[in-house]
């Protein structure tokens, strides 16, 4: 267990951190529910897959899809910001907040890559209705998959923070708690159940930024 060093002061750049970080998501957020009118379950029909994607292409949900894909870059920059603060209290061997930037980093990849959706709405005139709903489904699947990464940085940045003390105790152990949950969730993605897990990280990460804010620069957590 890491035992933070004597005189370690939060960082000034923590605030901009946290201000990034809540941009990032209300941006990322924003852009995904209004890109996203009336989408399916995962579950969905082949009809209603398809039927959801021929819907899409429309320039409002474009410019929603392009705002989403600009939060989470800001974002990546407030995740990567988080886990580099936290490594200033980890020691010789930062392995925990390694993980967290390749997390981050696997996150955002998949979001702002991933266009299976885009390009099937592009052509929907010229795709039958089987090719649309695989398009659907590999974004819908990608989305299950980066809940691993997602769960694997709050896991490792809620390590640091129950061990070194610089953050709130509390907070690493929610990170902890629902980092354990999003990766055991997949086994079971087809029930909404995962909605528990995913809403406590992003409520943990959003505690997090306004933690960063709202904390004086030099005042540590005790």
């Amino acid at each position: 267990m890491t035992v933070r060093p004597a005189g370690v002061r939060t960082d000034p750049r923590a605030r901009s951190v946290g201000v990034t970080g809540l941009v990032g998501t209300v941006v990322l957020f924003a852009g995904l529910i209004a890109g996203s009118p009336g989408e399916p379950p995962t579950d969905a029909t082949t009809a209603a897959a398809a039927g959801f994607l021929r819907g899409l292409d429309t320039p409002w949900v474009r410019s929603a899809e392009a705002a989403a894909d600009i939060g989470m870059f800001v974002l990546l920059w407030a995740m990567v910001g988080i886990a580099l603060l936290l490594r200033r209290v980890e020691g010789d061997l930062p392995v925990r907040s390694t993980m967290a930037v390749l997390s981050a980093l696997l996150v955002a990849g998949f979001v702002i890559l991933d266009s299976s959706e885009e390009a099937a709405t592009h052509r929907a005139a010229d795709l039958d209705q089987g090719q649309l709903a695989y398009a659907y489904d590999v974004t819908t699947v990608g989305f299950t998959n980066i809940w691993l990464p997602l769960g694997g940085f709050a896991f490792a940045c809620g390590w640091l923070m129950v061990a070194s003390g610089v953050l709130p105790r509390w907070l690493g152990w929610w990170g902890i708690v629902a980092g354990i949950g999003l990766a055991l969730v997949q086994l079971v993605w087809t029930v909404p159940v995962w909605l528990v897990p995913y809403a406590a990280f992003w409520v943990w990460l959003l505690t997090t930024c306004v933690l960063l804010v709202r904390r004086p620069p030099g005042e540590v957590a005790e």
